[in-house]
Protein backbone atom coordinates (compact mmCIF):
# COMPACT_ATOMS: atom_id res chain seq x y z
CA UNK A 1 0.00 0.00 0.00
CA UNK A 2 2.81 2.42 0.87
CA UNK A 3 4.76 1.60 -2.27
CA UNK A 4 1.62 1.95 -4.40
CA UNK A 5 1.15 5.45 -2.96
CA UNK A 6 4.78 6.28 -3.88
CA UNK A 7 6.03 6.09 -0.29
CA UNK A 8 9.34 4.16 -0.09
CA UNK A 9 9.16 1.41 2.51
CA UNK A 10 11.43 -1.14 4.17
CA UNK A 11 10.01 -4.58 4.91
CA UNK A 12 11.99 -6.19 7.75
CA UNK A 13 11.66 -9.86 8.69
CA UNK A 14 13.74 -12.58 10.34
CA UNK A 15 14.06 -14.92 7.34
CA UNK A 16 14.64 -14.60 3.62
CA UNK A 17 11.79 -16.98 2.91
CA UNK A 18 9.32 -14.67 4.67
CA UNK A 19 10.68 -11.67 2.78
CA UNK A 20 10.29 -13.59 -0.47
CA UNK A 21 6.72 -14.44 0.52
CA UNK A 22 6.01 -10.77 1.28
CA UNK A 23 7.37 -9.64 -2.07
CA UNK A 24 5.42 -12.39 -3.82
CA UNK A 25 2.19 -11.26 -2.11
CA UNK A 26 2.85 -7.65 -3.14
CA UNK A 27 3.58 -8.69 -6.72
CA UNK A 28 0.41 -10.78 -6.80
CA UNK A 29 -1.77 -7.87 -5.66
CA UNK A 30 -0.21 -5.57 -8.25
CA UNK A 31 -0.43 -8.18 -11.00
CA UNK A 32 -4.17 -8.43 -10.44
CA UNK A 33 -4.35 -4.66 -11.02
CA UNK A 34 -2.43 -5.12 -14.26
CA UNK A 35 -4.73 -7.98 -15.33
CA UNK A 36 -7.73 -5.73 -14.73
CA UNK A 37 -6.07 -2.91 -16.69
CA UNK A 38 -5.95 -0.65 -13.64
CA UNK A 39 -2.16 -0.45 -13.83
CA UNK A 40 0.47 -1.07 -16.50
CA UNK A 41 3.52 -3.28 -16.14
CA UNK A 42 5.90 -0.34 -15.93
CA UNK A 43 4.08 1.15 -12.96
CA UNK A 44 3.97 -2.26 -11.31
CA UNK A 45 7.75 -2.58 -11.61
CA UNK A 46 8.26 0.95 -10.28
CA UNK A 47 6.02 0.19 -7.30
CA UNK A 48 7.90 -2.97 -6.38
CA UNK A 49 11.24 -1.12 -6.47
CA UNK A 50 9.96 1.12 -3.65
CA UNK A 51 9.89 -1.92 -1.33
CA UNK A 52 13.25 -2.77 0.24
CA UNK A 53 13.33 -6.21 1.90
CA UNK A 54 15.76 -6.48 4.79
CA UNK A 55 16.93 -8.87 7.49
CA UNK A 56 18.57 -6.14 9.57
CA UNK A 57 17.17 -3.56 11.98
CA UNK A 58 19.90 -1.23 10.72
CA UNK A 59 17.74 -0.68 7.63
CA UNK A 60 15.22 1.16 9.86
CA UNK A 61 17.68 3.79 11.13
CA UNK A 62 16.26 6.55 8.92
CA UNK A 63 12.59 5.54 9.15
CA UNK A 64 10.09 8.23 10.15
CA UNK A 65 7.48 5.70 11.25
CA UNK A 66 7.68 1.95 11.89
CA UNK A 67 4.65 -0.35 12.03
CA UNK A 68 5.23 -3.62 13.89
CA UNK A 69 3.13 -6.54 12.63
CA UNK A 70 4.69 -9.63 14.19
CA UNK A 71 2.85 -12.56 15.77
CA UNK A 72 0.19 -11.72 18.40
CA UNK A 73 2.37 -12.61 21.39
CA UNK A 74 3.20 -9.88 23.88
CA UNK A 75 6.60 -11.39 24.73
CA UNK A 76 7.66 -11.45 21.08
CA UNK A 77 6.50 -7.89 20.45
CA UNK A 78 8.40 -6.61 23.48
CA UNK A 79 11.58 -8.28 22.23
CA UNK A 80 11.12 -6.67 18.81
CA UNK A 81 10.62 -3.22 20.38
CA UNK A 82 13.73 -3.62 22.49
CA UNK A 83 15.81 -4.43 19.41
CA UNK A 84 14.24 -1.64 17.34
CA UNK A 85 14.76 1.04 19.94
CA UNK A 86 18.49 0.49 19.67
CA UNK A 87 18.49 1.78 16.07
CA UNK A 88 15.42 4.00 15.60
CA UNK A 89 15.83 7.75 15.39
CA UNK A 90 14.76 9.64 18.50
CA UNK A 91 11.86 11.27 16.65
CA UNK A 92 10.65 8.12 14.86
CA UNK A 93 7.09 6.97 15.63
CA UNK A 94 6.66 3.32 16.62
CA UNK A 95 3.23 1.78 16.06
CA UNK A 96 1.79 -1.70 16.58
CA UNK A 97 -0.66 -3.40 14.26
CA UNK A 98 -1.96 -5.59 17.10
CA UNK A 99 -5.65 -6.40 16.95
CA UNK A 100 -6.03 -7.58 20.54
CA UNK A 101 -3.15 -6.70 22.88
CA UNK A 102 -3.42 -3.59 25.07
CA UNK A 103 -1.36 -0.74 23.60
CA UNK A 104 -0.84 0.60 27.12
CA UNK A 105 0.59 -2.74 28.19
CA UNK A 106 2.87 -2.95 25.16
CA UNK A 107 4.19 0.55 25.94
CA UNK A 108 5.46 -0.58 29.34
CA UNK A 109 9.23 -0.75 29.34
CA UNK A 110 9.73 1.40 26.25
CA UNK A 111 12.41 4.07 26.46
CA UNK A 112 10.12 6.57 24.73
CA UNK A 113 6.50 5.53 25.33
CA UNK A 114 5.26 8.94 24.16
CA UNK A 115 6.12 8.04 20.56
CA UNK A 116 4.22 4.74 20.69
CA UNK A 117 0.63 4.06 19.57
CA UNK A 118 -1.49 1.46 17.82
CA UNK A 119 -2.10 1.42 14.07
CA UNK A 120 -4.52 -1.40 13.36
CA UNK A 121 -5.20 -2.26 9.71
CA UNK A 122 -7.96 -4.61 8.53
CA UNK A 123 -7.86 -7.53 6.11
CA UNK A 124 -7.47 -7.42 3.22
CA UNK A 125 -5.28 -4.35 3.85
CA UNK A 126 -5.12 -3.22 0.21
CA UNK A 127 -8.94 -3.11 0.02
CA UNK A 128 -10.17 -2.11 3.49
CA UNK A 129 -10.07 1.67 4.07
CA UNK A 130 -10.46 1.80 7.85
CA UNK A 131 -7.45 2.12 10.16
CA UNK A 132 -7.71 2.37 13.95
CA UNK A 133 -5.13 4.69 15.54
CA UNK A 134 -5.01 3.80 19.23
CA UNK A 135 -3.66 6.23 21.79
CA UNK A 136 -2.47 5.57 25.31
CA UNK A 137 -2.34 8.18 28.07
CA UNK A 138 1.36 8.58 27.26
CA UNK A 139 1.04 8.87 23.47
CA UNK A 140 2.05 12.36 22.32
CA UNK A 141 -0.18 14.46 20.10
CA UNK A 142 2.64 14.53 17.54
CA UNK A 143 2.86 10.73 17.39
CA UNK A 144 -0.89 10.44 16.90
CA UNK A 145 -0.97 13.22 14.31
CA UNK A 146 1.86 11.70 12.29
CA UNK A 147 0.26 8.26 12.38
CA UNK A 148 -3.06 9.69 11.23
CA UNK A 149 -1.29 11.60 8.45
CA UNK A 150 0.47 8.44 7.28
CA UNK A 151 -2.83 6.54 7.18
CA UNK A 152 -4.37 9.38 5.16
CA UNK A 153 -1.41 9.34 2.75
CA UNK A 154 -2.15 5.65 2.17
CA UNK A 155 -5.69 6.59 1.16
CA UNK A 156 -7.12 5.14 4.37
CA UNK A 157 -9.78 6.50 6.71
CA UNK A 158 -8.13 6.74 10.15
CA UNK A 159 -10.20 6.87 13.34
CA UNK A 160 -8.51 7.74 16.64
CA UNK A 161 -9.65 5.75 19.68
CA UNK A 162 -8.50 5.35 23.27
CA UNK A 163 -6.90 2.10 24.33
CA UNK A 164 -9.43 -0.45 25.63
CA UNK A 165 -10.17 -4.16 25.07
CA UNK A 166 -11.17 -4.64 21.43
CA UNK A 167 -10.49 -0.99 20.57
CA UNK A 168 -13.49 0.16 18.47
CA UNK A 169 -14.13 -2.24 15.61
CA UNK A 170 -13.83 -5.53 17.49
CA UNK A 171 -16.22 -4.24 20.16
CA UNK A 172 -18.78 -3.87 17.36
CA UNK A 173 -17.73 -6.94 15.37
CA UNK A 174 -17.76 -9.60 18.08
CA UNK A 175 -21.38 -9.20 19.15
CA UNK A 176 -22.08 -9.74 15.43
CA UNK A 177 -20.00 -12.93 15.54
CA UNK A 178 -21.89 -13.96 18.69
CA UNK A 179 -25.18 -13.59 16.81
CA UNK A 180 -23.75 -15.68 13.97
CA UNK A 181 -22.64 -18.37 16.44
CA UNK A 182 -26.12 -18.44 17.98
CA UNK A 183 -27.75 -18.95 14.59
CA UNK A 184 -25.35 -21.77 13.76
CA UNK A 185 -26.20 -23.49 17.03
CA UNK A 186 -29.90 -23.21 16.16
CA UNK A 187 -29.26 -24.99 12.88
CA UNK A 188 -29.14 -22.12 10.38
CA UNK A 189 -26.77 -22.87 7.50
CA UNK A 190 -23.66 -20.65 7.46
CA UNK A 191 -23.81 -20.19 3.68
CA UNK A 192 -27.36 -18.89 4.00
CA UNK A 193 -26.25 -16.42 6.67
CA UNK A 194 -23.41 -15.20 4.45
CA UNK A 195 -25.74 -14.74 1.47
CA UNK A 196 -28.22 -12.75 3.56
CA UNK A 197 -25.52 -10.46 4.96
CA UNK A 198 -23.98 -9.85 1.54
CA UNK A 199 -27.41 -9.07 0.14
CA UNK A 200 -27.85 -6.64 3.04
CA UNK A 201 -24.70 -4.84 1.87
CA UNK A 202 -21.76 -6.36 3.74
CA UNK A 203 -18.74 -7.16 1.52
CA UNK A 204 -18.65 -10.66 3.02
CA UNK A 205 -20.72 -12.62 5.50
CA UNK A 206 -19.50 -13.71 8.96
CA UNK A 207 -18.31 -17.22 8.00
CA UNK A 208 -16.31 -15.89 5.06
CA UNK A 209 -14.95 -13.07 7.21
CA UNK A 210 -13.85 -15.48 9.93
CA UNK A 211 -11.98 -17.52 7.32
CA UNK A 212 -10.18 -14.43 6.04
CA UNK A 213 -9.38 -12.88 9.42
CA UNK A 214 -8.30 -16.22 10.86
CA UNK A 215 -10.43 -18.30 13.20
CA UNK A 216 -7.50 -18.63 15.60
CA UNK A 217 -7.10 -14.84 15.67
CA UNK A 218 -10.82 -14.41 16.24
CA UNK A 219 -10.80 -16.99 19.03
CA UNK A 220 -7.98 -15.11 20.77
CA UNK A 221 -9.66 -11.72 20.27
CA UNK A 222 -12.91 -13.12 21.66
CA UNK A 223 -11.05 -14.19 24.79
CA UNK A 224 -9.62 -10.70 25.22
CA UNK A 225 -13.09 -9.17 24.95
CA UNK A 226 -14.58 -11.74 27.33
CA UNK A 227 -11.92 -10.85 29.89
CA UNK A 228 -12.43 -7.12 29.38
CA UNK A 229 -16.25 -7.22 29.41
CA UNK A 230 -17.19 -10.42 31.30
CA UNK A 231 -20.79 -9.41 31.92
CA UNK A 232 -21.42 -8.93 28.20
CA UNK A 233 -18.97 -11.06 26.25
CA UNK A 234 -18.14 -14.15 28.31
CA UNK A 235 -19.07 -17.52 26.83
CA UNK A 236 -20.49 -20.14 29.18
CA UNK A 237 -20.23 -22.85 26.53
CA UNK A 238 -18.23 -23.49 23.40
CA UNK A 239 -19.55 -21.87 20.22
CA UNK A 240 -18.72 -22.52 16.57
CA UNK A 241 -15.54 -20.38 16.73
CA UNK A 242 -14.26 -22.36 19.73
CA UNK A 243 -15.08 -25.70 18.10
CA UNK A 244 -13.35 -24.71 14.85
CA UNK A 245 -10.27 -23.48 16.73
CA UNK A 246 -10.00 -26.60 18.89
CA UNK A 247 -10.20 -28.75 15.75
CA UNK A 248 -7.32 -26.90 14.09
CA UNK A 249 -9.53 -25.12 11.56
CA UNK A 250 -8.08 -21.61 11.32
CA UNK A 251 -9.60 -20.55 8.01
CA UNK A 252 -7.87 -19.49 4.83
CA UNK A 253 -4.41 -19.40 6.44
CA UNK A 254 -4.24 -23.19 6.83
CA UNK A 255 -6.86 -24.03 4.20
CA UNK A 256 -9.23 -25.42 6.81
CA UNK A 257 -12.25 -23.23 7.41
CA UNK A 258 -15.87 -22.87 6.45
CA UNK A 259 -14.87 -22.63 2.79
CA UNK A 260 -12.26 -23.77 0.29
CA UNK A 261 -10.71 -20.60 -1.14
CA UNK A 262 -9.49 -20.21 -4.72
CA UNK A 263 -9.30 -17.46 -7.35
CA UNK A 264 -10.90 -17.24 -10.79
CA UNK A 265 -9.06 -16.53 -14.06
CA UNK A 266 -9.10 -12.81 -13.30
CA UNK A 267 -7.65 -13.29 -9.84
CA UNK A 268 -10.94 -12.57 -8.07
CA UNK A 269 -11.40 -14.50 -4.81
CA UNK A 270 -13.78 -17.47 -4.98
CA UNK A 271 -15.04 -19.76 -2.28
CA UNK A 272 -16.75 -23.13 -2.15
CA UNK A 273 -18.30 -24.82 0.84
CA UNK A 274 -15.81 -27.13 2.51
CA UNK A 275 -17.42 -30.61 2.34
CA UNK A 276 -15.96 -31.41 5.77
CA UNK A 277 -18.21 -28.81 7.41
CA UNK A 278 -21.37 -30.95 7.27
CA UNK A 279 -19.98 -33.79 9.41
CA UNK A 280 -18.25 -31.28 11.70
CA UNK A 281 -21.44 -29.33 12.38
CA UNK A 282 -23.23 -32.58 13.09
CA UNK A 283 -20.42 -33.51 15.48
CA UNK A 284 -20.51 -30.10 17.22
CA UNK A 285 -24.25 -29.50 17.44
CA UNK A 286 -25.97 -32.63 16.12
CA UNK A 287 -26.99 -30.68 13.00
CA UNK A 288 -25.58 -30.33 9.47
Amino acid sequence: QSAYKKIPITMKDISSSQLDLGMSEAAGILQRRVDRRRMDSRKMAETLTRITPSLSYESLKEADLVVEAVVELEKVKRQVYQEMEEVLAEDAVLASNTSTISITKLAEGLKNPERFCGMHFFNPVHRMPLVEVIRTKQSSEEAIARTVAYAADLGKSPVVVNDCPGFLVNRVLFPYFAGFAGLIEEGVDFERIDRVMQKFGWPMGPAWLLDVVGIDTSHHAGGVLAEGYPERMSNEKANIITHMFENGRYGKKNEKGFYIHTTDKKGKPRKERDPEMGPLLEKFFGKK
